[in-house]
């Protein structure tokens, strides 16, 4: 994030810890110097010798010695104060910017599992029975929906995977008003494969109709693919969508007996 300075200005945050900083540095500077310039005088103690034991910064051992004062008082190097108010890692010249963002995180196989399974969009499915919205007590009434598809999510993933997820449909559950119907596959207008028979007329429902309503039942799979796929596929179980309530008026049938 960029603010704004007093002349309006944009700069960038930490403006004032690098003054700061330089401030510092120069002051160190300052107190080195003298350090630097007493080096020559040193200079016979590293000839030959072990460089480690070189004592340039050596400025006050003993009386007339070169760089301190006779009775000397110091001895060792001078270290410049710390910065204030810098980090430590500020305080070495470096200098974090605000709003940079820090690289992602690395996603893990299971973690795009788990985006693909939110992603998948599953069909609510739409009801038809035939007869269309009356039937018969005793009467094989023909049941279908619109929605028993197979779906599949986008493919998903960075440059080591590719993840997609698929719903298979396996089942509708009919709820009759009055009871259960589970069929294996969609069905179809001509009730080959789904139908329901009523035992008792809707006439004591709410509105004279029962409501009813198909849930299909997807099972959910995932593959993988790319070299860092960890594992390459799996389950991820059921998954369900049920219809909006539909009536269906369930009549008597009538008979007339001749006199």
């Amino acid at each position: 994030m960029l603010t704004a300075g007093r002349e309006g200005h944009r700069m960038r945050p930490h403006s004032r810890n690098h003054r700061r900083l330089a401030s510092a540095a120069i002051f160190a500077a300052a107190l080195m110097a003298p350090a630097f310039i007493a080096a020559p005088a040193q200079a016979d103690d590293c000839k030959g010798g072990d460089p480690f034991n070189c004592k340039i910064f050596d400025r006050g051992s003993g009386s007339g010695g070169q760089g301190g004062s006779p009775g000397g008082g110091n001895s060792g190097p001078v270290e410049p104060p710390d910065p204030v108010g810098l980090t430590e890692n500020e305080g070495v010249g470096f200098v974090p910017v605000e709003g940079e963002n820090p690289p992602p995180a690395t996603l893990s196989t299971l973690d795009w599992v788990a985006a693909a399974e939110s992603s998948a969009e599953l069909l609510t499915p739409i009801v038809h029975t035939a007869p269309d919205g009356k039937t018969y007590v005793r009467m094989r009434t023909s049941l279908w929906v619109d929605g028993f598809d197979v779906v599949e999510t986008e493919p998903i993933g960075d440059d080591t995977q590719t993840i997609q997820a698929t719903a298979t449909p396996v089942s509708v559950t009919w709820n009759m008003g009055e009871a259960q119907k589970k069929c294996d596959d969609a069905g179809s207008k001509n009730g080959e494969s789904c139908t329901y028979t009523y035992r008792r007329s809707s006439a004591g429902q709410p509105g004279g109709a029962y409501q009813i309503t198909a849930t299909i039942t997807w099972n959910l799979t995932w593959t993988c693919e790319g070299s860092a796929c960890a594992p390459q596929g799996g389950d991820l179980g059921p998954e369900s969508e049920t219809s909006q309530p539909t009536p269906l008026v369930v009549s008597e049938i009538q008979t007339n007996t001749g006199q």
